[in-house]
């Protein structure tokens, strides 16, 4: 074996060493975790439109960590897992606005001011 001695040849070595790193990494990625991003406990009164939002942007932020969660751990038998993805996020949720289960769903089928009739 002769040793590297021209700049591209060089260059193309690495660039192939580099392009391995990545597939590796990439095939060997975890799937996706059900867990919410950090936030700090902060209590929602549904009076109030800015806590509605608030709650109506974690309530979507749930449905696409679900749906990824799903996803990246997609199995014939995993429809359970995604609705109890969903269920666990939305008692995160719940505890971290001092609000109750209930009150998390239900605030996702309320109508909005926003909405035409």
């Amino acid at each position: 074996m002769k040793p590297i001695t021209n700049a591209s040849e060089l260059t193309l070595v690495a660039l192939v060493l580099t392009v391995g790193m990545f597939l590796g990494m990439w095939t060997r990625q975890p799937p996706a975790p059900c867990t919410l991003p950090v936030e700090g406990q902060r209590w929602l009164v549904l009076d109030r439109e800015t806590d509605r939002e608030h709650l109506s942007a974690d309530l979507a932020a749930a449905d696409r960590i679900a749906r990824r969660y799903f996803l990246s751990t997609a199995k014939p038998q995993q429809g359970p897992r995604i609705v109890d993805c969903k269920a666990s996020l939305v008692q995160e949720i719940a505890t971290r606005h001092g609000l109750s289960p209930d009150q998390v769903w239900g605030s996702d089928r309320a109508p909005s001011g926003s909405e035409l009739p």
